[in-house]
């Protein structure tokens, strides 16, 4: 749910944000983490969709933003004149977007409130900036948080390169099967259903599937097209989808692989954010958002134990939130203090084992819907040509 929160950040005027968030008590907890006042909460009257890592606001793509924003930091520019030349260059609802921030710095609100106003930026890239303006580290904030997007977009990258071939066997094979099926074999059976005399299994086969497809395919068809609207409608639902995602990871072949992933994510926003100078607990709230609902509680375990003084190791340990290895990290990170590096090191070691398990679970997955896609249309074929095969050698 959107909840618009009156807040106010040290002295300055109160203003309204928005975030997205379970219940009213979850935003006002965000507000926290990024450092306001809240005066009042209510539900937001229009609802906007959720607000993740990398999404952009409408017609704004965010990685470029920040990345042409750093590089014109960089030349020596100051924040203000970077939007000016950066709104002069767009056109449409991304101008109006970046007039906006700009139009907030010029009447004195900090870059990281003007984002926080929108409702529309990643709550991980408010966090980031605002922690830079304490260290006055902006381009290095946001070659960070560039490095995270790429990161982030290289995986998901991977995981659709590799997927797609054998989604795109499934798909061509199981559309020339359907068509087989409701279509040629039903037209097939025809030729049969006038003759006389004993015919071959296959025949009657053949004619009693399009007996059944003309007295009722029809209210199957429908029967069928119901439950996919049914379905599509059902997930549209946060409940739903939370739901489907919990029971996806309660799949055994599925639940080490996406679970990895997710933490993969996880540990590299958090090692993220530590970096840029948030303190741990608050870097584990903001990183809790990426994860799935499935996973949402042993975040916040991690992030209780970590505010009621538990080790970090100890901490991801008791949540179950970290491996045999990841824990002796940690170990090495509380001693030498370096932890938000070490945090980045876990993510990468877990994305190289959710790399090798999906090529592993790929290659061995190919040939075996090659098989399958194979044998079903052979069938097919076979039941519709074997009669004619019989009949001949009858003749004969």
């Amino acid at each position: 749910m959107r909840v618009d929160l009156q807040v106010v950040s040290g002295r300055d005027a109160p203003q309204t944000v928005s975030f997205e968030a379970r219940s009213q008590h979850d935003a006002v907890a965000q507000a926290a983490q990024l450092g306001y006042s809240v005066l009042a909460s209510a539900p937001s009257v229009a609802w906007l969709p959720r607000t993740r890592i990398g999404q952009r606001p409408t017609g704004l793509d965010i990685a470029v933003f920040v990345e042409q924003l750093r590089d014109l930091l960089k030349a020596g520019l100051s924040v203000v004149e970077a939007l000016e030349t950066l709104r002069r260059g767009l056109e449409g609802s991304a101008a109006a977007s970046v007039a906006t921030l700009e139009r907030q710095l010029r009447e004195g609100k900090s870059l990281s409130e003007a984002l926080a106003g929108s409702g529309s930026f990643p709550a991980l890239l408010v966090a980031l900036v605002r922690a830079s303006e304490l260290t006055s580290d902006l381009p290095q904030t946001l070659d960070r948080f560039l490095e995270h997007e790429q990161r982030v977009a290289e995986i998901r990258h991977r995981v659709a390169s590799t997927a797609i071939y054998p989604l795109l066997l499934v798909g061509v094979g199981s559309a020339v099967l359907l068509f087989l099926l409701f279509y040629v074999m039903p037209r097939f059976s025809r030729v049969f259903e006038g003759m006389h005399g004993t015919l071959p299994w296959s025949a009657r086969a053949m004619v009693g599937w399009g007996e059944f497809l003309r007295a009722s395919g029809g209210w199957w068809l429908g029967g069928a097209l119901v439950l996919v609207v049914a379905a599509a409608a059902v997930l549209a639902t946060p409940a739903a989808r939370s739901e489907a995602a919990q029971r996806l990871l309660q799949w055994h072949p599925l639940r080490i692989r996406l679970r990895t992933y997710f933490l993969a994510r996880w540990y590299r926003a958090t090692g993220m954010l530590v970096e840029g100078g948030i303190p741990l607990a608050s870097a584990l709230g903001l990183a809790n958002g990426v994860l799935p609902h499935a996973l949402r509680a042993s975040g916040d375990a991690v992030e209780q134990g970590v505010r009621q003084g538990l080790s970090p190791a100890e901490a991801h340990a008791r949540a179950g939130m970290a491996t045999p290895v990841a824990e002796q990290l940690l170990r090495a990170g509380e001693r030498t203090g370096d932890l938000g590096a070490v945090l980045s090191r876990i993510a990468h070691f877990h994305e190289a084992e959710v790399s090798r398990s999906l090529e592993r679970s790929m290659r061995t997955l190919e040939p075996v819907v090659m098989v399958l896609i194979g044998l079903g249309v052979g069938v097919v074929v076979v039941l519709m040509y074997l009669p004619i095969f019989e009949l001949a050698s009858a003749i004969q």
